[in-house]
């Protein structure tokens, strides 16, 4: 790889703040694993709102620290110095100004970041990327890399998305998954693991026990909104079939569960990624917003997937996918309609489609080695 990262961006700054409980900081705390792992990586100072979330995925991480040392990496409280470690800021930044800027998922930026960023007696250029929530919809590949505006014409912005065309930037592949998913192995049993929201798992939980009928059955759920709503409906169906409620995972920990397992119901921006560069069957929950809007981002994934797969098979994937996100809120009194069985009895069917999905995926290449390509082009 050639020396342009140690030459021209020594340093970058990623800006976080943790709004959709461990989503947005789990992306950009892959991101900033994936970007270290590159020939010759710039330093990274990452900015966080929430250190006591940060800390949950990287155990070094000192929550009551408003700026420590974490896996190379430099981290700052959004914050801001606390008393008495105003030097310590100070030192962070001296003989290292702030000039290439990755803002996540429109966080905006501290005060005192923004002083530094437009400080009107350093005349530097300075470059800001705005990182995009992944989103299957075509806006993805049009706005990818376009350039915005800034109060100031020594501060240039420009758009990077992710996505699953060529025309994006791609999904982040760090090593740590692309091992996991090499090292899959078929088990004795059928391996399902559940990560959604709130919501009444009865349909599924009754598709799961007739499945078990035919094959054993091993069911994980993660931690969070829909563990006890999955128990719940467990637990009135009689216990049908083995469960194991999992604690909060390291990123790597849950990357390794996650491709180890035969099916996966997933949640959220970072786990949907995953499962779809897996090449397991999978289906994914999104976030409910106002007018049930969600379905548009659902159709949008979907309208990528459909190319890979006979419309035959297709047909109960879609109808899962759709029913299960036709919804208007979370709430673990929501019945849903969806129905798994189709797609856990079609294993051989759908291998090949999802398989295909991922190859082409990981086709389109890292989405961290993508941005710091175009680091070298506009900076």
């Amino acid at each position: 790889m050639s020396p342009w990262y140690t030459a021209s961006i020594v340093t970058l700054d990623i800006l976080c703040k943790v709004v959709d409980n461990y989503g947005d900081i789990g992306v950009v705390y892959r991101l900033a694993r994936a970007i270290s792992e590159l020939s010759a990586a710039p330093r990274l100072r990452l900015i966080v709102d929430d250190l006591a979330a940060f800390s949950l995925l990287e155990p070094a991480i000192d929550p009551a620290l408003p700026i420590q040392s974490a896996r190379g990496w430099t981290v700052l409280s959004w914050a801001g110095p606390a008393p008495g470690t105003e030097a310590e800021y100070r030192f962070a930044y001296a003989g290292d100004p702030t000039r290439v800027v990755i803002e996540c998922f429109a966080c905006g930026r501290p005060d005192w970041f923004e002083a530094l960023l437009f400080d009107p007696s350093d005349y530097a250029l300075k470059t800001i990327v705005n990182l995009e929530y992944l989103t299957a919809e075509d806006y993805a590949g049009e706005f990818h890399m376009m350039p915005s505006l800034t109060r100031s014409s020594r501060v240039r912005k420009h758009m990077f998305l992710p996505g699953f065309t060529a025309a994006t930037g791609g999904l982040i592949l760090d090593e740590a998954f692309l091992r996991a998913c090499i090292r899959h192995q078929s088990a004795e049993r059928y391996r399902i693991l559940v990560f959604g929201y709130e919501r009444d798992y009865a349909r599924i939980v009754e598709d799961i026990a007739e499945f078990e009928l035919e094959r054993s059955v091993q069911v994980f759920l993660a931690s969070g909104k829909s563990q006890r709503c999955f128990m719940d409906s467990w637990e009135r169906a009689g216990r049908p079939f083995p469960v194991e409620p999992l604690p909060f995972m390291r990123q790597e920990a849950w990357d390794a569960l996650l491709a180890a397992c035969d099916f996966l119901i997933v949640r959220g921006e970072d786990s949907m990624s995953r499962a779809a560069l897996s090449g397991r069957p999978f289906l994914w929950q999104a976030y409910p917003q106002e007018g049930a809007h969600q379905l548009i981002k659902v159709r949008a994934l979907l309208d990528r997937l459909r190319p890979h797969f006979s419309a035959a098979a297709f047909q109960p994937v879609e109808s899962a996918f759709l029913a299960f996100n036709d919804r208007i809120k979370d709430s673990p009194d929501l019945q849903g309609r969806e129905r798994i069985l189709p797609l856990l009895r079609d294993e051989g069917g759908l291998a090949g489609g999802f398989a295909a999905f991922s190859e082409l995926l990981l086709g389109n290449g890292n989405l961290a080695s993508h941005l710091m390509t175009f680091l070298r082009e506009i900076v």
